[in-house]
Parts: structure tokens; C-alpha cells; sequence
């Protein structure tokens, strides 16, 4: 068993307050085109008589809540691990969770688990870049941040900065969240999303324009969305409101009636834990690398969208374990003004150890006068004071109806505290595992078909079954295949003639079905003269042929003969005169 031992200034909220100022010295506030911040167009609107919302109004809303399935009914304390693996994102009031520490002096939640961002609304979830990681140069979108930081669990909780007036007509503001939740799942789908309520207000709030009708209305709103769309909702506001008054509870508030005080948020973890969602982990194994978080730029949001910071933020003093407070420890404060004294008284066993401040810094003097930085903001400054034992050696007792015991799935814890110092430790205990009994055949197996054996946790009761290999399956006797007797082919002709043109064949068969061909070539033509026309000079002849098996016929051209020459007449001698005067000199006809 090991324990969270607090000695000193703790080491979350150490590095909170140097991440605090360093963030003061390296960051600007980011404006959208034309001057306007990026929240600007988150607050809605409405128009509204002044008047208070009674505890009916609450009731109500409450009523509708309870009825919704979405709602995270109370479980066994699922312990610190359950809250160091959740990421918590929402506005100044999620911030707050990192300037506040539990009873063993750890930070609810880091930079590693928490992007809380003041003065944001629902509307900027998609678009406002706001968180930072050690190493980058740019700024990312929640969506983006959450698919870097890849988390199991979220727990998300903006709205606050979304109100206005008494309009319950939650619409509008609906909407808008809805497309950040899906944003947020689209961009790392194997997470559990969980939807906080809006805290409640405290009915002497700076802004009067902020009404419990409206916040009760929006959360009645935003229960009915999860069941809808397959989220959970944490109710955290009946554990942070008053029922009788339907207002925030007695100093769970700062002096603005907005931001919860330490002793809210103490309440709020032990919710959380008390209403855990603890489901398989459906992230990618190995997640790989994933950056170290820088956290939010002090200031990003310029305007104030519900208007209670004004020239004045809230101060608070708060007392970590080993002493008290004297003074005003919930104090509002102009910007560069100085808050009325507050001093740290340590208990006995205990010594003065030094103030943190969350922005800005503080004395060493038990007697603190603290002076409100001019760039504070809506998330206000709370101011630790520390206390470390006298020397001795820790004598942990448990404390009684603390322990909550482990069970087969999930982890226990105990709380402990010193019998000399008071100071608190917190052990975690793992889960058990089922305790399987020997199992019982619920199905015997078969030939060929397998069987099932059930077993029971003696724990819990959770049962899980196993399958039973299958009986082999009986190969039949093949029967034995008879010797054949011997054969001797006797095969049956059949003929088919050839013909002048066509092949034949004489095919075999036998009557085991045994079969070969011979083939019987084409005979050919046998031609016979049956007539004749002789030639004739310069006139063929023909010879007619026709087959005496198949009358088939043919003839034969025969060649003409050659015609005879005529003679040629006598040729007369060369001095002989022509007869007739056919040759020679024409007769003179005047002769």
C-alpha cells in the first residue's frame, strides 16, 4: 500500500501556479476579425420581468431530470484513478478545478486532465482555439485537443456563459452544444462522454439578470438531449443546490453568486466519484504518443459574456491541511486593488509554510494583504495557504467508514490520517477479479457438435461460459468391394456402309458396355459413258459420264477440232498488164 503523503506545497499545484505565470508572460487575448471575441455571440438573449424563481420551479425541472435515462445514478466511490483518467472540459468553473486540492493536498485535476476555459459558452466548442500543448506552435480546437489527448472519459460542462434572463426556451442554446458534443465525437469516437449540469447560482449574484428558472430549465434541457443522443448526464446540481431555496447552498459560491467556491468543489469530486461510468476501455491499444498539454492562454476571451467581472473578480482564500484562515475568505475585488487581510493560523504540530497564488504573487508573511493583479480575470485568484508537519514520522490510521472496498471490477480505496500531524493519505485498492467456481455442464457436447460449461464468480454472482470440445464423430465401416470375375468380350457389329462421298464404320459392342470403331473409307465414284457429241472444227464435243452406284454424272469437254485454211489465189507475173485496166494508169475517158 503506498500513500499520497502531503509535505509541503503540492507538487499539481506547484506546477499549476508556474504554468500560471508563465502563461501571463508568453500569451496574448485572441479577437476574431472586426474586434469581437470569439464568445461574443455565445450568450443568448431574452427579454425579462425581475423576478425569483421559487423552489417549485426547481422541483420541477428536477422531476423531469429524474425521469430521463441518461442520468448517472449513485455507485459505489470509484475512487481518485476514476476522476486521473476522466477530462474535464468546460469554462472557468472546470478551470477552477485545478486551483483547489483535496484533503491530502493533490490538485483535483492538472493541465493533463482539464481544459478549462474562461468566459467560454457552448458555441465556441467547435471553433475557438484555445488549448495549447508543450512543443507546438499552434493553438488547437477542443475537438482537435481531445483527439490529441485521447481520454477514456469526458466529462463536460459549459452553459453558465449561455445565460440571460428567465426565457426557458432552452432551443437555441440546445443546438449549439449538441454540434459541439458531436464534434467532440467525431473527432475521438472511443470516448465516454458525460454532460455536467450547469451549477447553480447564488441568489445574491452579482448579475441579477441570471436567474435559477433559466439554469434549471437549460439542465432539464440538456438531460433530455444525452438521453437522445446517446450521452450521459451528470447531475451535479442537486448536490450543489440548495432545495429548499433552489439556490446555490450556503457558501458554494464566491462573492460573484457564480464561481464555486472550494467547499463546491470539494463536493463536486465526491459526486463525481459517487456517480461514476465505468465502461470497457474502446481506445486503440497502444495509444501511442500523446503531448504534454500547456493548458489555456490567461485572458484568451477579452469579453465577459454574463457580465460579473466587471472592474472587481473574486478572490478566495483557502487553508490546505495543517491550519485555518482568519479573515474574509471569499473577497470581490476591483482589478489592481488590494484585498482586507487575511492571515494563515497553522495547528498544533504544524508551521506556517508560504502563500500560492493562482495569478499574481504572494507574500511570505503568515499575514497576507494581497493586491489583485490589473490582468485578472472572470476565473478570479484563489490563494493557498500552506503548511508543512513538524519533524516527525507519519502514523497512519484509517479512517473509520472511509474504506471502500473493492470489488471484482473495480478498484477500492481507503482514507488515512495522521494520528500526530492530522494530515490525510489516500490509498488505492485494485479491483479483486472474479473468484470462478469449478463450472457446471450447462450443454453436454455431441458427435460433431460442441458442448458448454458455465462458471460463477463467488463474488459477485457474474457468470461466464466455455465451450466443451465436441464428441468425434463415428466413421462408418466402409463395406468391402467384391472381387470382379473375369470377362471375355464378345462384341455385336453394327455396320454403316460407305458411300461414292462419305466414310462408314463398323462399331463393336460389347455387352459390358465395352466399345471400339473401324472405319470404311468413301469407294469413290465408278463412272460410266452413257454419251458422246464429238467435236466439230472450232466446236467442242462432250462425253456424259454418270456413276452406276449412285447416279451421280459428269461430263467431259472435248476439245473442238481445228478449222481448215482456204487456198490461196495464184499470184501473177510482174510485167503482165492488168486486166480490165485494174491496174495501172486509170483509161482516158476522152480517148
Amino acid at each position: 500500500m503506498s500513500l499520497v503523503r502531503p509535505a509541503g506545497l503540492p507538487r499539481r499545484l506547484a506546477a499549476l501556479a508556474l504554468a500560471g505565470c508563465l502563461l501571463l508572460a508568453g500569451c496574448q487575448r485572441q479577437t476574431a476579425p472586426g474586434g469581437e471575441t470569439p464568445e461574443s455571440a455565445t450568450a443568448e438573449t431574452a427579454t425579462a420581468e425581475a423576478a425569483d424563481p421559487d423552489a417549485s420551479a426547481s422541483a420541477e425541472a428536477e422531476a423531469v431530470i429524474a425521469q430521463t435515462g441518461a442520468v448517472l445514478a449513485e455507485t459505489p466511490d470509484a475512487g481518485r484513478s476514476y476522476v486521473d483518467e476522466t477530462l474535464f472540459i468546460g469554462d472557468s468553473n472546470t478551470a477552477r478545478y485545478m486551483m483547489y486540492a483535496d484533503e491530502t493536498g493533490e490538485a483535483f485535476t492538472t493541465l493533463a486532465n482539464n481544459i478549462g476555459v474562461v468566459s467560454m459558452g457552448a458555441g465556441s466548442i467547435t471553433t475557438l482555439k484555445c488549448e495549447q500543448f508543450v512543443g507546438y506552435s499552434q493553438m488547437y480546437t477542443i475537438p482537435d485537443a481531445v483527439a490529441m489527448l485521447k481520454p477514456r472519459r469526458i466529462i463536460i460542462g459549459f452553459g453558465t456563459n449561455n445565460l440571460s434572463g428567465q426565457s426557458t426556451n432552452a432551443d437555441s442554446f440546445i443546438e449549439t452544444y449538441l454540434k459541439g458534443l458531436e464534434a467532440i465525437r467525431e473527432a475521438w469516437p472511443y470516448a465516454d462522454i458525460i454532460v455536467n449540469a450547469i451549477p447553480p447560482l447564488d441568489k445574491q449574484r452579482e448579475n441579477q439578470n441570471l436567474y435559477m428558472v433559466q439554469v434549471d430549465a437549460y439542465n432539464a434541457a440538456l438531460a433530455e438531449m444525452c438521453e437522445e443522443n446517446g450521452f450521459k448526464f451528470l447531475n451535479s446540481a442537486e448536490v450543489l443546490k440548495d432545495p429548499d431555496t433552489g439556490w446555490a447552498k450556503k457558501d458554494y459560491t464566491l462573492s460573484d453568486g457564480v464561481h464555486l467556491s472550494k467547499t463546491a468543489v470539494t463536493a463536486f469530486f465526491e459526486y463525481v466519484r459517487t456517480h461514476a461510468y465505468v465502461t470497457e476501455d474502446r481506445r486503440p491499444q497502444p495509444l501511442g504518443n500523446i503531448p504534454e498539454p500547456a493548458g489555456t492562454p490567461v485572458g484568451l476571451i477579452s469579453q465577459d459574456p454574463i457580465a460579473v467581472r466587471g472592474a472587481k473578480v473574486p478572490v478566495e482564500f483557502v487553508a490546505s491541511t495543517g491550519g485555518t484562515l482568519q479573515g474574509a475568505t471569499s473577497q470581490l475585488v476591483k482589478k489592481g486593488g488590494t484585498c482586507s487581510t487575511v492571515t494563515a493560523v497553522p495547528n498544533a504540530g504544524w508551521k506556517f509554510a508560504g502563500w500560492t497564488a493562482s495569478l499574481g504573487t504572494a507574500g511570505s508573511s503568515a499575514s497576507l494583504t494581497f493586491t489583485v493583479p490589473s490582468n485578472a480575470d472572470a476565473g478570479g485568484v484563489v490563494l493557498t495557504a500552506l503548511f508543512t508537519p513538524d519533524e516527525h514520522e507519519h502514523d497512519w490510521v484509517e479512517i473509520a467508514g472511509t474504506r471502500q472496498e473493492p470489488t471484482c471490477l473495480y478498484g477500492g480505496y481507503a482514507q488515512y490520517q495522521c494520528s500526530i500531524c492530522g494530515a490525510y493519505g489516500e490509498a488505492d485498492l485494485d479491483p479483486l477479479g472474479h473468484a470462478w467456481d469449478e463450472g457446471a455442464v450447462t450443454a453436454p457436447p455431441q458427435p460433431g457438435v460442441e458442448g458448454q460449461r458455465t462458471y460463477t464468480c463467488t463474488r459477485c454472482g457474474e457468470k461466464k461460459t466455455e465451450a466443451i470440445a465436441a464428441l468425434p464423430v463415428a466413421t462408418p465401416t466402409p463395406e468391402p468391394t467384391p472381387t470382379p470375375t473375369p470377362h471375355t468380350h464378345r462384341y455385336a457389329e453394327t455396320r454403316t456402309e460407305p458411300t461414292c462421298t462419305s466414310d462408314g464404320q463398323i462399331v463393336y459392342t460389347c455387352s459390358c458396355g465395352d466399345t471400339y470403331t473401324t472405319p470404311l473409307p468413301a469407294i469413290g465414284h465408278d463412272w460410266v459413258e452413257v454419251n458422246r457429241v464429238e467435236a466439230q472444227p472450232g466446236v467442242a464435243g462432250t462425253i456424259y459420264y454418270e456413276c452406276s452406284r449412285c447416279s451421280e454424272t459428269w461430263e467431259e469437254v472435248i476439245p473442238p477440232l481445228p478449222i481448215p485454211s482456204p487456198t490461196p489465189s495464184p499470184t501473177p507475173p510482174e510485167n503482165s498488164p492488168a486486166p480490165n485496166n485494174q491496174t495501172g494508169t486509170p483509161p482516158n475517158p476522152a480517148a
